[in-house]
């Protein structure tokens, strides 16, 4: 069954330096390579590679008006559907360094049957780029969290999407066509650039919230992948990139407000700071704003705890200072906050020990308006600081643990020494069986040589007698051979004498 056209035709802007799917594609390409662009379109990469990379391109569209606009910038363009088209036939001979599938594979329903045949296609060395929509992006995930799951024009939702992918669903995918993926990368897209810019993060759990954007792959909107034949590369593990363990990680968070809004998870920035690390400086990126903020508020973690202040600073796009906090108690301890305290000086020697009281807690930062007005182009807060440790850990760092381990030590010993003694008792019970086989057989060995005595001067007995039976035979014989010999000649004496008479 083939696709149903579809009388859109996207039109894009290639950008060589820009960060979208199609720019970072490009890029990828070598001068002078020989390409085959799948789901050519209006020619948009095939126009660019054409006239700047002065590159060999042949083509597939299936749409007729598109391939139309595209034909001028292709070497040989083929109007076919990618779910029927036999490649090597319409391209025989041909064997390409670049293979690209930009923003295809999730227009087909059985895309694996189009990449099966790509290896074949491929000169030595060659390589397969493919960039697809992240169905694991945040904005995605939240309005599907709000039972919300929206088909439009254009996007990640697209209403000519068949198939969706996560990277490692892609690569699985690639491997099954006998592709292995060697490099990985991504376009990034914030929530408020994208169509999901009122996606209810608001209506989520702080904590839901939190952990929906902390992700890696959060704010991917499309992976760009290279693939070459996995006969040329070998069994390579793929870059992929994996999310943190979330337990070692917290969530720290930035958040702005316009004079008479609220806080809105929508206008905010996460990162992920790591739990164990005694100091980390974490960053907070401030996107362009539509007009500068009249107050920020740090949540400085999403657990309770114990955490070490060191600094706070905020820069601008251009990574210029605006503003940064004196270090000073009052500075902080004065300005509205929810779960937290500010220690007293005395606490610490170095950096301010700040009480997290609760899974939300936070402070609005004393920055001037001043400072603030130099965010229009964006910028970032920079937080030099400790992970939040709870006096429980302290107590079970400094006495419990130690003792535990202690505990777990001995009574490992106890248990080897049990196992010892078990063995012990085993080896002397066989050597209590052995030492009685070697008695036995001890006995057994003076009872048998005994026997062997007898049964030895019993022969020589035997043998004698033998000897002395042997002897009275032969005198035996020997008498009767003389009475043979006496009859006999008595018997010839008469017969003569009664013959002569």
């Amino acid at each position: 069954m083939s696709v149903v056209p579809t009388t859109h035709i996207y039109h894009r802007l290639l950008d060589p330096h820009g960060q979208d799917s199609l720019a970072k594609l490009a890029r990828l390409v070598r001068p002078g390579s020989s390409v085959l662009d799948l789901g050519a379109g209006p020619g948009i990469l095939g126009r660019y590679l054409a006239e700047h990379l002065e590159c060999i391109v042949d083509g597939v569209e299936y749409n007729p008006a598109a391939a139309a606009e595209a034909a001028p910038w292709y070497r040989r363009l083929e109007c076919a559907d990618l779910e029927q088209v036999v490649l090597a036939e319409r391209f025989v001979g041909c064997r390409y360094d670049f293979i690209v599938c930009a923003d295809i594979l999730e227009h087909l329903r059985q895309p694996g049957d189009l990449l099966a045949q790509l290896p074949g296609l491929l000169a030595p060395g060659g390589h397969v780029l493919a960039s697809v929509p992240n169905v694991a992006y945040a904005g995605l995930i939240a309005e599907l969290l709000a039972g919300e799951f929206r088909y439009r024009v254009e996007g990640l939702l697209d209403e000519t999407h068949l198939r969706f992918f996560t990277l490692r669903s892609l690569t699985r995918s690639l491997a099954r066509a006998g592709l292995q993926v060697v490099a990985v990368d991504a376009a990034l897209l914030g929530l408020r650039e994208s169509e999901f810019a009122d996606c209810r993060l608001d209506a989520l759990p702080p904590a839901l919230v939190r952990g929906l954007l902390g992700r890696p792959e959060a704010l991917v909107y499309q992976f760009i992948v290279s693939a070459q034949a996995a006969a040329e590369v070998g069994l390579v593990e793929c870059p992929a990139l994996e999310c943190p363990p979330p337990e070692l990680r917290f969530a720290c968070q930035l958040f702005w407000r316009w004079p008479e809004g609220e806080y809105r998870a929508n206008d905010s920035s996460t990162t992920w700071g790591q739990i164990g690390a005694a100091r980390q400086c974490l960053t907070l990126p401030i996107p362009v704003l539509p007009t500068p903020p009249q107050t920020l508020r740090l949540d400085f973690a999403d657990r309770p705890g114990l955490m070490r202040l060191y600094r706070l600073a905020l820069r601008d796009g251009a990574g210029q200072s605006l503003w940064e906090w004196d270090g000073r108690r009052d500075s902080l301890a004065d300005q509205p906050s929810r779960q937290l305290v500010i220690a007293e000086p005395g606490w610490s020697a170095e950096g301010m020990i700040v009480l997290l009281a609760g899974e939300d807690p936070h402070l609005e930062l004393p920055v001037p308006a001043s400072a603030l007005a130099g965010l229009r182009k964006g910028g970032e807060l920079v937080a030099d600081l400790s992970w939040p440790m709870s006096l429980d850990y302290l107590a079970l760092v400094q006495h419990c643990v130690p003792r535990r381990d202690a505990e777990t030590a001995q009574a490992a010993l106890i248990d080897r020494a049990r196992v010892s003694e078990a063995r012990e008792a085993v080896l002397a019970s066989r050597n209590a069986e052995l030492e009685a086989a070697v008695a036995s057989w001890s006995t057994n060995s003076v009872r048998l040589e005994t026997e062997l005595a007898a049964a030895t001067a019993a022969r020589s007995e035997l043998e004698r007698r033998l000897s002395e039976l042997t002897d009275q035979s032969n005198r035996l014989a020997t008498e009767v051979d003389l009475l043979r010999r006496s009859w006999r000649e008595r018997l010839w004496t008469g017969l003569r004498r009664r013959w002569r008479g």
